[in-house]
């Protein structure tokens, strides 16, 4: 993607990169307030919806403290207010008493995914997609010595993983056809222990209260999409991400996502593993020691964070669960499913038979998943997998 042509700005941009630096402090990832991040936000934001968030910084306010914080009238303050909470700017939550409160959304995971949805069918729809496609480049343009030491630095020894790898318990009929488990059984009884790694029991656990949404759309495929960059995996329209508990009601709101249950959210996992996605768990705050609130299916090739660890933007960091290993080498046909479809090239196949660097696995299972002759299984192995920035020379995503 050739770099951006210049681009007038309507916001300031020291109010913009302001407000980056607020939606940062929201939860754990950092976005970097680069130029292409300020110019995807800028066409998103009135000034007189940037200075409101402004004054409202990081705090919770009900709807009234947060009219008279702004100074306006009740009229025009409805006006900019709702806007605000349709484009994702403002998070919603509810108190004991059931009365709502707002505060500034994080980047990610919170306004992106909104955003993303509310733009869909709109004019700024691909110029939104360019502008933060743009934000990559400009990352892996950073791709060299020392800058790619200090990022593998950052990365390495960062307090807390952002996001964990789910698991999906699995069985394989005669043909070697993997389909979901479905079953009553919790293997975290007590809902307040954090975090279940499977992904069969949070869909239990949050279907048997009717707290399951889906997007209308897979963000990162999306704008790839719309950037010019479609999925090679070819995954459908259907499979997209989801996210769980009380907080999604706000998207479901505003139809950004529609409300599933546990038997639809079982048969978009099932599809979605077929297409070769990875399981990626998100949680309150950006800290896999907190509860789930969204759970991203994605191939390596649209996934945000996997593919930007493919391109040689980024390094890799997972809160993982199990960890691959050749169960039966003679088993292998070096049919290459494998290799294909690991997220990270863990798995090769050499001179017709696979090879494993078990210090790329992050557990996803997609080798697993995709072996019809069951030459390769996982191992339960709880652990934080840390893959250093690719140099360019070795990334999987030119574009």
């Amino acid at each position: 993607m050739t770099a951006n042509t210049k681009i007038t700005l309507r916001n300031k941009k020291n109010d913009l990169r302001k407000l980056v630096i607020l939606m940062n402090r929201q939860n754990n990832r950092f976005m970097p307030p680069f130029e292409p991040i300020l110019q995807t936000i800028d066409l998103a934001i009135e000034p007189e919806e940037l200075n409101l968030l402004l004054k409202m910084g990081t705090g919770v306010y009900s709807y009234e403290q947060a009219v008279a914080l702004s100074g306006m009238n009740s009229e025009k303050f409805k006006v900019i207010f709702e806007s605000l909470k349709k484009k994702a700017f403002l998070g919603i939550q509810e108190t004991e008493k059931g009365e709502e409160q707002y505060s500034l959304h994080p980047f990610i995971v919170g306004w992106f995914e909104g955003i993303v949805t509310y733009m869909i069918g709109r004019p700024e729809e691909k110029e939104f997609a360019k502008r933060y496609m743009h934000f990559f480049d400009t990352l892996r343009d950073r791709n060299y010595f020392p800058v790619r030491k200090v990022m593998n630095m950052m990365g390495r020894y960062a307090s807390v993983s952002n996001q964990s790898v789910g698991m999906v318990r699995e069985s394989k009929n005669a043909k070697g056809k993997s389909t979901i488990v479905v079953d009553e059984t919790i293997a975290v009884p007590d809902s307040r222990v954090y975090p279940t790694n499977s992904i069969n029991d949070m869909i239990m656990e949050f279907g048997k209260k009717s707290i399951i949404g889906q997007f209308k759309k897979c963000m990162c495929r999306h704008v790839a999409a719309n950037a010019g960059d479609p999925c090679r995996f070819n995954m459908p329209d259907e499979i997209a991400c989801m996210g769980f508990g009380d907080k999604i009601r706000t998207y479901i709101k505003y139809g950004y996502m529609r409300q599933i249950s546990k038997e639809e959210a079982y048969d978009i996992i099932q599809k979605a593993r077929d297409c070769g996605a990875v399981h990626t768990v998100f949680h309150e705050k950006d800290d896999t020691k907190l509860p789930q609130s969204g759970l991203c299916n994605c191939c390596w090739d649209c996934c945000g964070i996997i593919r930007s660890y493919n391109m040689g933007a980024v390094p890799l960091r997972y809160s993982c669960y199990y960890e691959a290993t050749i169960k039966d080498i003679s088993k292998c046909t070096g049919c290459g499913k494998c290799e294909k479809y690991c997220p990270t090239a863990a798995i090769k196949v050499v001179e017709k038979k696979v090879e494993l660097d078990v210090k790329k696995c992050i557990g996803c299972g997609q080798c697993v998943h995709q072996c019809v002759f069951s030459a390769v299984e996982l191992v339960e192995k709880k652990r934080t997998a840390f893959l250093p920035m690719l140099k360019t020379s070795e990334a999987r995503i030119a574009t």
